[in-house]
């Protein structure tokens, strides 16, 4: 899991991990630190096949005001380009989960790539 904390680190993530999927959330936010959670969950999971990261708002404010415009929001970047965003959660686990693995699924086979040929299980 990767704690970005400045936008060289952001740029050079996306540069290095052929696919990254990143949180812009608010750690000061119950909402933020509950999502954050989730994410290290996913991360556990999909690392080192998709590059996992975590943008704080209340620590790296440059890079969240450069890439959205609110927390939280999950983004997934395919060789440096944003392939799929998703702006707003349940606030369940189970649902939250099945909704982010639905939206790498898609955003992954949109573009051919087939998650098992990756080595990935998206089962979280």
């Amino acid at each position: 899991m990767h704690e970005i904390k400045s936008l060289d680190e952001f740029k050079s993530l996306l540069e290095s991990a052929r696919i990254v999927l990143v949180l812009f959330y608010d750690s000061r936010s119950p909402t933020g630190r509950y999502l954050a959670g989730i994410i290290e969950d996913i991360a556990f999971v999909v690392e080192p096949i998709i590059a996992v990261a975590r943008v704080d708002a209340a620590t790296a404010p440059a890079v969240v005001n450069r890439y959205v415009s609110s927390v939280p929001r999950l983004q997934l970047y395919f060789e440096g380009e944003k392939v799929w965003e998703q702006i707003g959660f349940f606030y369940n686990y189970q649902s939250d989960k099945y909704a982010i693995r639905r939206g790498i699924l898609y955003a992954l086979r949109s573009r051919n790539i087939s998650p098992a040929k990756l080595g990935l299980s998206l089962r979280f």
